[in-house]
């Protein structure tokens, strides 16, 4: 056998000709599955379409960057361009220097007599700024936004002489004592309780609101016998005069949106309720929280038709409870006034302060009120004759007060 000659490999063949794979598998490969081998998976990020319009959007946005500053106008197919400027300002010009540097204006107008005049800009028709106290930026941080101003206009004369009533005893009876801080935060709170939709939206609903009941009015004033107090007339004339500049549309904006307040000898349950605006004089003064102490929850309409000034519970009512004489504050509704709606009593309207003058008594004085009936006693002295009770119950059919 030659070293050199070509080596021939043996192939086994089967009798019917075919070769034997096990020998050489190579030559029987087929095509692959498709339901056995998965397709290869995409590379991941963007393809070549994606760079592609990439490509394409930075070219455009620069021949539109390029369009627009100009550049490319000074080529033949966008058409000519040119630009002149004059250039009159020197870098150093000695008479410019000398006039900014002149003592005073009669000085520069002998250097440039074409100067003009500084009286005809008319400067001295324009109003200062007023200076910004940091007390009244730190007060506004502190109460919170102001009221909006709001003008109150009855329908008749007689809508607005019982709304500046209501407002005129409201802020005697509540602040007599106080500064006009003090009077205008309580007709502040009275005015954006008419504007809120939570509450009545006449001036004397707000101020009597509740005082149809015992012991469960809004204002303290209009249910504890108070009003039967004459005011003294310099106090009455005060209140009077803040009452109209409120319901005039003025705006006290130390006491903000607030709805609520009270002395500071106290600190009800609802106080951690609500958000303090301020302190003045001696109440402190709350709005609500959230939404409902904003300035868009403060747009009510005015109905502008005044319901009777109250109190609806009757002054010698009132005075008889607080003796003892009469229904227990809280007790309920009186029986005059009871019923399923809430209408307001039929009684004689309130004198107003205009008409209280005509007939000579002194501004607030409150009319006279009914006699009250003495409370019924139920008591049976046959109960201690009966011999057959204890002595520790012997009186037990009698009204204890």
């Amino acid at each position: 056998m030659q070293a050199d000659a070509p080596r021939r490999e043996s192939v086994a063949r089967w009798p019917n000709g075919n070769f034997d794979t096990r020998m050489k598998p190579e030559l029987h490969l087929t095509a692959r599955s498709a339901w056995l081998d998965p397709p290869p998976p995409k590379r991941a990020g963007p393809d070549r379409s994606f760079w592609t319009a990439l490509a394409a959007a930075v070219i455009v946005a620069s021949l539109g960057l390029a369009l627009a500053s100009g550049r490319l106008r000074d080529y033949a197919p966008f058409g000519p361009y040119s630009v002149s400027v004059p250039l009159t300002f020197k870098p150093y010009d000695p008479a410019r220097w000398a006039i900014m540097n002149a003592g005073d204006y009669e000085d520069a107008l002998k250097i440039d007599p074409t100067l003009p005049d500084p009286n005809s800009v008319g400067y001295a028709d324009a109003t200062a700024l007023p200076p910004v106290d940091p007390a009244a930026l730190r007060d506004e941080a502190f109460v919170g936004p102001p009221a909006k101003s709001y003008v109150f206009r009855g329908v008749t004369p007689l809508d607005r002489e019982r709304a500046h009533y209501c407002l005129t005893a409201a802020i005697y009876y509540e602040a007599a004592s106080e500064t006009d801080d003090g009077m205008r935060g309580v007709a502040q709170v009275i005015i954006n309780r008419a504007r809120h939709p939570s509450f009545p939206n006449t001036i004397c609903g707000v101020v009597f609101q509740g005082s149809q009941r015992a012991g469960v009015c809004q204002f303290t004033f209009s249910c504890d016998g108070a009003m039967a107090r004459a005011p003294s007339k310099p106090n009455w004339l005060r209140a009077s005069r803040i009452a109209s500049a409120a319901l005039g549309g003025y705006v006290f904006p130390k006491v903000g949106l607030a709805t609520h307040y009270h002395t500071q000898a106290i600190w009800p349950r609802w106080g951690k309720s609500l958000v303090m605006t301020n302190i003045v004089g001696a109440h402190i003064f709350h709005r609500w929280r959230g939404r409902w102490g904003m300035p868009d929850a403060f747009r009510a309409p005015y109905l502008g038709r005044e319901p009777v000034p109250g109190p609806y519970l009757p002054v010698a009512q009132q005075l008889a409870i607080l003796k003892g004489q009469g229904i227990a504050p809280g007790a309920g509704p009186l029986p005059a006034v009871a019923g399923a709606a809430v209408p307001l009593p039929d009684v004689a309207p309130a004198p107003t302060p205009s008409a209280m003058a005509q007939q000579g008594r002194e501004t607030g004085t409150p009319t006279a009120q009914a006699p009250v009936t003495p409370p019924v006693t139920y008591s049976d002295p046959r109960l201690n004759q009966s011999g057959q009770i204890k002595e520790e119950f012997s009186k037990s059919g009698e009204w204890i007060r």
